[in-house]
């Protein structure tokens, strides 16, 4: 496939606002897509050549592609420098100067998507002393065989600007619609991709040797899989209606790692599917220990004090997760590890065996072979008052609350159900748990924050049903001057020309921003509100919003996909309303 054909594509869906309507411009490629190319199509469309684990980023910082698009079209970088000014987009740029370039090359010849994605994976293995010279040449050598559409997207692309809105979920939905046929064979693939974290890898498998394949895929070793996450009750009253006799496993405020090894080799990767390796070389020690031919198992890290055993809050914790400086942090701030569950052990995936039976083996792989590791606290509880009796000793001792598991409950990869149920604090009148909300927007500052490049955020929640996330609040609270001109910068790097096409919004804010980042907030309350799309009931022409929301975080470790969702906030109301007798 000629890289244009994409790039019309990347137009056609840069244009729309309609997630159907994406999703048939996708089914369509994808039919016209040959098998050798369609995993590369599959990283393209979300701006990358492999997935988040194989840590291969194509970036390339703005003054090198302006260098690239001077090589290519002739023009100065001052010219180029002016023209991002005004447009704040060097893909627009880029466009205009080559349907205008002064200097035309002897040799150019049409691109094909290998040809792209080939020079993208060499920018992004690129390394050492001369390495921004290498890449600034093949940016240069792609831009020179490009006409101004793809122009946009070959600049668009290393600077992480695509602009598409495209998410895995749709581009999966594209995938069954011409592959699956219906919603069974829709799961195969949902599953293989829970599984490998890979979304080209799955694209691959299934244009090469079809269906059948994706079901035998299997949990490799250095492969991270997509977490499970929790669904959330409001007492546990609640919690024994509906899981009955259940586990109630300590719940950690600490930092979420998956821990992989095999034959000695250990690897860690964030809920996000990071490779954080690197980043925790007393865990990665620690690991070593554990004697297993294989093993992945789900795990909270928390810093804790040497001396006094005390743990340290979130804050510090995450400190831990740095690029640079990792012994000196290693020693100030070690950390504990707490294995609450396991995936596969030598050589045998677990996710489809009861928790009780996971558990059991958890206990004995894990156990006692490190200091640095420990199984979660767990206790069986049967009754409410059971269950209320551990859960007021956790939150007693500062941790965070319960999660209740259902003892024959198999490990939802990927998934949030009922299989794991969090209670982690008591409501009493008004909204005392967090939410995690993804940004969508900005609004300009006005008054003392007319200096910073934003004044409030647009937050939104997911809906899983419609893999779109609904508006719940304007947000302006909370922020530190410092966090303030991180945000602005942040969201400045992520601003798009229009409302994103998972984005169901009401409100127009001064800037629509892609939804990548996740924040937490907390609230006095969820109220009903005719301006928020979070729950929205046509007959009533009321959905909800948080009354007085602040941040309390910084950038989460999440997903946009991970925030907490629509139903999540339903359940909120409900136990809100329940507290208050309305």
């Amino acid at each position: 496939m000629l890289f244009k054909d994409l790039a019309l594509v990347f137009q056609a869906l840069e244009s729309t606002s309609s997630r159907i309507e994406m999703t048939e411009i996708l089914a369509e490629l994808f039919r016209k897509a040959d098998k050798n190319e369609a995993g590369m199509i599959a990283y393209l469309l979300q701006g990358v050549v492999a997935p988040p684990f194989k840590g291969l980023d194509i970036g390339v910082g703005e003054k090198f592609v302006q260098q690239a698009i001077s090589k290519a079209t002739g023009y100065p970088v001052k010219k180029i420098e002016k023209m991002y000014l005004e447009t704040g987009d060097l893909g627009l740029v880029a466009e205009k100067l080559v349907a205008e370039k002064k200097q035309r090359s002897l040799f150019s010849r049409s691109l094909s998507v290998s040809d792209v994605f080939t020079a993208f994976k060499k920018i992004a293995e690129a390394s050492g002393e001369k390495s921004q010279a290498l890449k600034i040449r093949h940016l240069t050598e792609l831009l020179n065989n490009s006409s101004p559409v793809e122009a946009r997207y070959v600049v668009r692309i290393p600077l992480g600007k695509l602009r598409l809105g495209v998410g895995d979920p749709t581009i999966l939905d594209a995938l069954a619609a011409v592959f699956a046929g219906h919603r069974r064979n829709r799961e195969i693939l949902e599953r293989a991709y829970n599984l490998t974290s890979d979304i080209g890898f799955v694209t691959s498998v299934l244009y090469e040797k079809g269906l059948d394949a994706l079901k035998q895929v299997r949990i490799t070793p250095g492969t991270p899989l997509r977490p499970a996450l929790c669904e959330r009750l409001s007492s546990a009253e609640e919690i024994i209606e509906k899981l009955g006799e259940c586990a109630a496993e300590a719940k950690y405020d600490g930092v979420r790692i998956q821990c992989h090894m095999k034959d000695g080799k250990v690897w860690l990767f964030s809920r996000r599917q990071e490779n954080m390796t690197h980043m925790f070389p007393d865990i990665v020690e620690a690991v070593k220990k554990i004697p297993a031919e294989s093993i992945v198992f789900d795990s909270e890290a928390l810093s804790y004090n040497e001396e006094t055993g005390e743990f340290y809050p979130f804050q510090k914790t995450v400190q831990r997760k740095r690029k640079y400086g990792v012994t000196e942090y290693a020693e100030e701030f070690p950390l504990r590890l707490f294995a609450f569950d396991i995936m596969h052990y030598n050589g045998k995936d677990l996710i489809d065996e009861p928790y009780k039976k996971r558990r059991k083996i958890l206990e004995k792989a894990v156990d006692s072979y490190s200091e640095k590791i420990k199984v979660s606290e767990m206790k069986v509880v049967k009754t409410p008052e059971e269950l209320q009796q551990v859960f007021d000793d956790y939150v007693s001792r500062g941790l965070e609350g319960v999660v209740a598991k259902d003892l024959d409950a198999p490990y939802t990869v990927g998934a949030r159900k009922f299989a794991w149920v969090k209670l982690k604090r008591s409501y009493k009148g008004e909204l005392s748990d967090t939410i995690d909300v993804v940004v969508l927007g900005y609004f300009k500052g006005k008054g003392h924050r007319a200096r910073f490049k934003f004044g409030t955020i647009l937050a939104g929640v997911y809906d899983p049903s419609t893999d779109s996330f609904k508006t719940i609040a304007k947000v302006g609270s909370g922020f530190t001057e410092d966090q303030m001109k991180e945000f602005g910068e942040l969201l400045e790097s992520i601003r798009v020309d229009r409302k994103p096409a998972r984005v169901d919004s009401l409100l127009e804010p001064d800037a629509w921003v892609e939804p990548k980042y996740v924040v937490t907030l907390v609230a006095d309350e969820i109220t009903e509100s005719p301006l928020h799309t979070c729950g929205w009931d046509p007959k009533k022409k009321r959905g909800y919003a948080l009354r007085f929301p602040r941040i309390i975080s910084g950038i989460r470790d999440k997903k946009p996909e991970d925030a907490t969702t629509v139903d999540e906030i339903k359940q909120l109301f409900k136990m809100q309303k329940r507290v208050k007798g309305d």
